[in-house]
């Protein structure tokens, strides 16, 4: 089959574009470095049930994924937010967190962007609410203060706290069953999928693109959608011929955020020590390494993951997977206040994965660099009708970093390519 369009990535956004593309009349070539589909959607399937070494979280009541998951059976289990506070009269640590971040934000700018970092230290505001508020932009956003855009996250933070944003969904069998979902959704006549296939170069003219793999083979279409992290094509992973100065100047703007996840699968109960956890709850201690702790599975397969962001994660780039484990047994063992060696005992498995040196991930999600609140935007603006660009990243409406923002750029991405006209004849 002749591809009308070669579509690079299977992750979210190229799986969407894929289905959408080939559900419009359209030829596409979907290519994948990895011998899997799913890009940061990696679910591990154990006896006891599934493990996410990727994302876990829908974060908000999203048509994007829960429309999918409707149409596909999924099963989707609703979580609440954050743990219960000691006392009622006290705000969730969640709450406290955004809190923290609203009071830092009513005092950017609306002109020239600057640093939250920046934000922090020139602005008159109790310390602790600047400690809680560079905690969450490090551990949620997975970004370095001294980094990220105020004028993006005055975007993110509105997304964070707009209609439906309060509600939280896992998904009951792994996040991997959208993934195939997706997969399943294309038009298979018009769709070809192949793994293992590494993108090094891309030539172009207008209405033609010739695709080189690390392999050497050249492939050939009108069109190509590209959907690779944004870490990879500020690597200069692929290569552009021509060059494409304004998408170069967009990615500079970009920035790919460092997060590291540890995830313990216990037998015994010794992790429940003083009814820390509820189902679905979190545990915010502070605390390196893992400041953060939430429940993945409740009883009887219990599974216990704990979380850091931004300079915290990147503390832990160096550390193998039974190092990391280590390391997370020995930090929740001081956050519970039980014996390491007790959990130890306890543990049926310990599951990580170092994103940050995967070759085709280099990072976990992206967020606007100062002065980058319109890169996405900028880096998803078609070239000549032939070259298209999606993924999480190109999203500038506070949508970037989530699997619907990836899942609605793939969407755009497919639209833009219909409308500038691939059709199968």
């Amino acid at each position: 089959m002749k591809p009308d369009v070669i579509v690079i990535g299977a992750g979210a956004a190229g799986l969407a574009a894929t289905r959408d593309l080939t559900r419009a009349g359209v030829r596409a070539l979907l290519l994948e470095a990895r011998d899997r589909l799913g890009g940061r959607i990696w679910t591990r399937h154990t006896a006891e049930g599934p493990i996410e070494l990727g994302a876990e979280f829908v974060h908000g009541a999203v048509p994007e994924v829960l429309g999918i998951a409707e149409d596909a059976g999924l099963r989707l289990h609703e979580i609440g937010r954050g743990a219960p506070s000691p006392s009622q009269a006290e705000p969730a640590p969640r709450e406290e967190m955004m809190s923290a971040i609203d009071a830092l934000l009513a005092h950017a700018s609306s002109g020239e962007d600057e640093s939250f970092q920046h934000l922090v230290d020139r602005v008159d505001v109790d310390p602790g609410i600047k400690a809680r508020a560079l905690a969450f932009v490090g551990g949620y956003h997975a970004a370095d203060p001294g980094k990220i855009s105020v004028q993006a996250l005055v975007d993110n933070t509105a997304v964070d706290e707009g209609p439906g944003s309060d509600r939280q969904f896992r998904f009951a069998n792994g996040y991997d069953g959208l993934v195939t979902a997706l997969a399943e959704q294309a038009v298979r006549e018009r769709c070809s999928v192949r793994r293992s296939t590494v993108v090094s170069a891309i030539a172009w003219r207008p209405r033609h693109v010739m695709v080189r793999t690390a392999s050497g083979e050249e492939l050939t279409a009108p069109q190509v959608v590209v959907t690779i992290p944004v870490s990879l094509l500020k690597a200069g992973a692929m290569d552009f011929n021509p060059r494409l100065p304004e998408k170069e100047d967009a990615v500079r703007r970009i920035e790919m955020g460092f997060a590291a996840r540890v995830s313990l699968s216990f037998a015994g109960d010794a992790w429940r020590h003083g009814g820390t956890f509820e189902e679905g709850g979190f545990l915010m201690t502070g605390e390196a390494p893992f400041p953060v702790w939430w429940l993945s599975r409740p009883p009887p397969r219990p599974v216990v993951t704990g979380w850091a962001g931004g300079r915290r994660a990147q503390a832990l780039a160096a550390l193998g997977e039974a190092e990391r484990v280590s390391a997370a047994l020995d930090g929740l063992g001081t956050a519970l206040g039980v014996d390491p060696d007790r959990l130890r005992k306890d543990l049926r498995g310990g599951f990580s994965y170092g994103w940050e040196n995967d070759p085709f991930a280099r990072g976990a999600y992206s967020y606007a660099g100062v002065g980058g609140r319109a890169a996405g935007t900028q880096l998803a603006v078609p070239v000549e009708g032939t070259l298209f660009f999606a993924g999480e990243a190109t999203q500038s409406d506070g949508r970037n970093a989530t699997v619907h923002g990836a899942i609605a750029s793939g969407q755009r991405a497919a639209k833009q390519v219909t409308g500038a006209g691939a059709q199968s004849p």
